[in-house]
């Protein structure tokens, strides 16, 4: 018989995501005991803490994220779990290209998602981004590259790079 991995608690997992306060988990678990033929998921939408579309990523999606690990964007994830719906999304994307900055950032901004949301997400899913800037790296001649006797060939003008990311800074986004 294969050995189960050791799963969180749901209302764990909802607090170290920054969607469930201490104070909130204690009293569902209060709750569970009064009447324990409820499921912490069922109080939590219940009490209107939590929407039923983020317990049921977190109940049956996050396991096998958590082990198996993201074959998509980020922003993928952020609307399977109903933090973000197809319309922010895709708005997000949009003003991504104008603003330079990261769709996570965006939505904090826009206070569609908390700093803590994000931050966790990004270590959990994407640990090599939790660390970067909020801004997406553009390829850009360094002033003093400018400068120098010899420069090295350019291969995109400057206006061009200054507007288009490449594919790689945003792959993780959505």
């Amino acid at each position: 018989m294969p050995i189960q991995p050791k799963t969180t608690p749901l209302g764990e997992l909802l607090q170290r995501a920054g969607l469930l306060s201490p104070a909130q988990l204690e009293v569902v678990l209060q709750d569970q005991r009064w009447q324990p033929d409820l499921r912490i998921g069922d109080i939590l939408e219940l009490r209107g803490w939590v929407k039923r579309d983020a317990i049921e990523f977190f109940a049956e999606q996050w396991p096998q994220l958590a082990t198996g690990g993201r074959d998509r964007p980020l922003g993928y994830y952020l609307q399977q779990a109903g933090l973000l719906d197809a319309h922010q999304v895709e708005a997000l994307l949009k003003e991504q290209q104008q603003a330079g900055l990261r769709i996570g950032a965006l939505a904090v901004l826009h206070g569609w998602l908390s700093q803590e949301t994000l931050d966790w997400f990004l270590r959990s899913l994407a640990p090599e981004e939790s660390a970067s800037s909020a801004f997406i790296k553009r390829r850009q001649v360094a002033p003093n590259q400018a400068q120098t006797s010899s420069p090295k060939p350019v291969t995109e003008s400057p206006a061009k790079a200054s507007t288009e990311p490449s594919l790689d800074d945003i792959s993780w986004a959505g």
